[in-house]
């Protein structure tokens, strides 16, 4: 028995894009706790479902990142520092998201992940998401992936990967 296809895929595709590029048109202004975030607007049944074409999974990273860069050229000239960063959450990419910091301290202590319920672990040098999902990424952003482990004290599990590409020096 075959699999149903996903209905409305080049809809829900173009609506995606459409509201990410919505929600990137101008730098942001209010930032909560240090960052702004704009997570994948999108449904995650629609974004996370086998059944949703790897082509269609790579253009939302892709639009991630084409708005990232545009968000880089937009950084106002004061004297905060400012550093934009896509995080590509696999493997169901629904968790993907740009996040802006303001300020490095809590773009250091974003990165702190190393307690009994969360763990990120550095991946190693020999995989790269740019050549694995073909991506285009400017040659001053930088590429980090971790494995995240999660445990709670209920018992739940979860492994996953998170890509973080932007500005990370």
């Amino acid at each position: 028995m075959r699999e149903k296809k996903v209905r409305g895929i080049k809809r829900k595709s173009y609506k995606m894009i459409e509201r990410i590029k919505e929600n990137t048109l101008e730098f942001p202004t209010e930032f909560f706790n240090g960052y702004w975030h704009l997570h994948l607007p999108v449904a995650q049944d629609f974004i996370s479902s086998k059944k949703t074409p790897k082509k269609i999974k790579r253009l939302c990273i892709q639009t991630l990142l084409d708005r990232a860069e545009h968000l880089m050229g937009l950084k106002p000239n004061d004297k905060e520092i400012y550093r934009v960063v896509v995080a590509v959450d696999l493997p169901d990419l629904w968790g993907s998201q740009i996040i802006v910091f303001k300020g490095d301290s809590h773009f250091k202590d974003f990165f702190n992940r190393n307690d009994e319920y969360q763990k990120w672990l550095h991946l190693s040098d020999d995989r790269n998401i740019q050549i694995e999902w073909r991506l285009s990424v400017p040659n001053d952003l930088k590429i980090s992936g971790f494995k995240e482990v999660i445990t709670d004290e209920d018992g739940y599990h979860y492994e996953g990967e998170i890509w973080f590409i932007g500005d990370l020096k």
